[in-house]
């Protein structure tokens, strides 16, 4: 159950600054939005009028939820000269599995706030397209390092005269992500601050995990669902209004695309919670299914696209959970999970 890609505002804040012809405002890592309004990490959803198309029905007391933070590093280099960024130090993910190998590298310059503000705003996925001025990627294609000058985005290059000055409440940022699908896939990242004094003018990406990790997470799993043993299993989610963060849930912009269902052998709901960033790794069992588009609801019984044939809940021996997730957002964990109560 990936936790770690949510919706998100990376995904469409950058989306949707693809489709501007401005300077392409950006917003980063796990929920991001750029464009118009920022698309909430999970949005809002008004339930549905002939009321839900399953018999297990996940409403918001079922829905877990969640706190998360973020603490990017920073390396002050000399401003207004072409760095040297390079990203084969990084060998952990944010969730601190082994890191994917990186595709794509951006630099984010956001306005009008401080790293604090910036952080804080990335974790939640309220980063809005009015607040990234300046976007450029660097498609890495197998090399490890690359220049500031090789940055574009569709556009003239980045141009460190101009794009990377010292400028009161302006953050800079790199991301470094797997995969080229903007904003999804977030492996690490790291604040850039340029100075006036400093000689500095190379930039290794550090590794997120460590004597300090960069993300924090908590989650907190509410009241199980029940679902009949026998069945049928047709588990809806279309009554759900609010994501993991408590934010509105808007089904349109968080389009949840995958299923898991897993089997804990052994384990409690409280040990789930404890281990909650190692779910599909401490899962004995894992069955994975789409969900096509606009649907909100997944039939049990149909056949996953991974895991094989799901067996039912014969096996009283451990915790059976459902995520539901949206697997082109940039926050990787769950929108919605809840533990299956078999009655």
């Amino acid at each position: 159950m990936s936790i770690g890609s949510t919706t998100d505002p990376l995904y469409v804040l950058i989306r949707r600054m693809k489709s501007s012809t401005s300077s392409h405002p950006v917003a980063a890592l796990l929920t991001l939005a750029l464009a118009a309004p920022l698309a909430l990490a999970c949005g809002s959803s008004t339930p549905s009028v002939t009321g839900p198309a399953g018999n297990v029905v996940i409403k918001d007391a079922n829905n877990y939820s969640s706190t998360s933070s973020l603490t990017i590093p920073v390396v002050e280099t000399t401003a207004g000269v072409d760095l040297s960024i390079s990203w084969d130090g990084i060998t952990q993910d944010l969730l601190c599995h082994t890191a994917k190998p990186i595709d794509n590298v951006a630099f984010l310059r956001i306005g009008n706030m401080t790293q604090a503000d910036v952080e804080d705003k990335l974790a939640k996925g309220q980063l809005t397209s009015t607040e990234v001025t300046t976007y450029r990627e660097f498609h890495t294609k197998g090399v490890t390092s690359a220049m500031l000058t090789d940055f574009s985005y569709g556009q003239p290059k980045l141009v460190p005269g101009t794009d990377y000055v010292v400028a009161a409440g302006t953050q800079y940022l790199m991301l470094f992500t797997s995969g080229t699908v903007v904003g999804v896939g977030a492996q690490s990242m790291v604040f850039l601050s340029p100075s006036a004094t400093s000689t500095n003018t190379t930039v290794a990406a550090p590794n997120p995990c460590g004597t300090t990790n960069f993300l924090s997470f908590t989650p907190t799993l509410n009241a199980a669902v029940s679902i009949p043993s026998a069945g049928p299993w047709k588990v809806d989610w279309s009554e759900v209004t609010k994501d993991n963060f408590g934010q509105k849930l808007d089904f349109s912009v968080t389009p949840l695309d995958k299923v898991e269902v897993g089997f804990f052998q052994g384990k409690q709901p409280s040990d789930i919670q404890a281990d909650f960033l190692n779910i599909e790794q401490d899962a004995t069992a894992l069955y994975t299914y789409a969900v096509p588009a606009g649907q909100k609801y997944i039939d049990l019984m149909s056949t996953p696209t991974m895991g094989g044939a799901f067996p039912g809940f014969a096996d009283t021996s451990g915790t059976y959970a459902i995520a539901v997730l949206c697997s082109t957002c940039s926050v990787p964990a769950p929108v919605v999970f809840s533990i299956l109560q078999p009655q």
